[in-house]
């Protein structure tokens, strides 16, 4: 059987083997061949794995290397407690260090990858949702002026003229589900649209405090003669410091007939908060609709 010193001279030299096997693959770098300089960023991402690299095998070595001292003290210093008991605390001290860089550039590689994965994956998505949404016509998605469900009109094209009492009239209408509708769309005489109420809007209007000079009646009651100019002109809480009527106006995008789903979503993406597609022979606003699209069809041709 062998003695334990002689178990400890043959891990301290294969400690050693293994650590000059690892500072030869760690400082011996063969000279590349002559190349045309790199862009910055490939320069740079060049130096950051060289750097990750070498932490890690010189982290090893590192480690190997303190292993091998303090096995040394064990075997030729035995008689010296101190000595011992120093090297094991430098140990217990060096230790965690190396563990820290390894770890930090495992950490950043992994999430590197993961990142590169999850936006490759969001760039394929993309790209198959606009090729979805191209594949649509318009006029299939969108929803005819003839069946939307939920419409006001607005004298001489005012919205402040539109009476209150016809705005919570169109919020008690029902879709062919049965489900209460959550926007009423306002036109003019000739069907041009002027906006979109959203359920949403119509609730914070009912529940702002209003001015102690100014009373507003929100029922559907046919002697109510109140009109929407009462709010039209007041801030939105949520959106302040827009006011109700810039909301119901402001946020409906056009686009024209003839066209794609893919149109219609980025006429709504370009103007921040629009989820209403107003559509139009030649997409202005100022025609008469031809149909409707909202973030809803869109969704669902995403889904689909």
């Amino acid at each position: 059987m062998l003695s334990l010193n002689a178990i400890l001279i043959i891990i301290l030299c294969f400690l050693v083997f293994i650590s000059g096997v690892l500072a030869y693959i760690a400082f011996y770098r063969k000279p590349k061949e002559a190349e045309k300089p790199a862009p910055a960023s490939e320069a740079s991402s060049g130096f950051r794995e060289m750097l990750a690299d070498d932490i890690v095998k010189f982290s090893i070595v590192g480690l190997i290397f303190v292993s091998v001292v303090v096995l040394g003290v064990g075997i030729f210093g035995a008689s010296n407690s101190d000595a011992v008991e120093n090297s094991q605390y430098v140990f217990a001290a060096l230790l965690p260090l190396f563990a820290t860089w390894v770890g930090t550039v495992l950490a950043y590689y992994f999430s590197k990858q993961n990142f590169e994965a999850a936006s490759k994956a969001t760039e394929s998505l993309v790209k198959l949702s606009g090729q979805k949404l191209r594949a649509v016509p318009i006029e299939e998605a969108m929803i005819p002026v003839g069946n939307i469900v939920g419409t006001v009109e607005a004298p001489n094209g005012d919205l402040k003229e539109v009476p209150i009492q016809k705005l919570a009239e169109a919020f008690e209408d029902k879709l062919p589900g049965g489900r209460p509708i959550s926007r009423v769309v306002i036109l003019t005489p000739g069907k041009a649209c002027v906006g979109v109420l959203h359920r949403g809007l119509w609730s914070e209007m009912r529940a702002i405090d209003l001015p102690s000079n100014v009373t507003v009646n929100f029922k559907n009651d046919p002697k109510n003669a109140d009109k929407l100019e009462k709010v039209h002109d007041l801030a939105s809480e949520s959106r302040a410091p827009e006011t109700f009527g810039t909301f119901i106006t402001g946020y409906v995008a056009f686009a024209r007939a003839g066209g794609t789903l893919a149109d219609a979503k980025m006429h709504m993406e370009n103007k921040d908060g629009c989820q209403d597609v107003i559509v139009t022979a030649t997409g202005k606003s100022t025609e008469p609709v031809v149909g409707w699209v909202t973030n809803v069809e869109i969704g669902k041709a995403l889904e689909a």
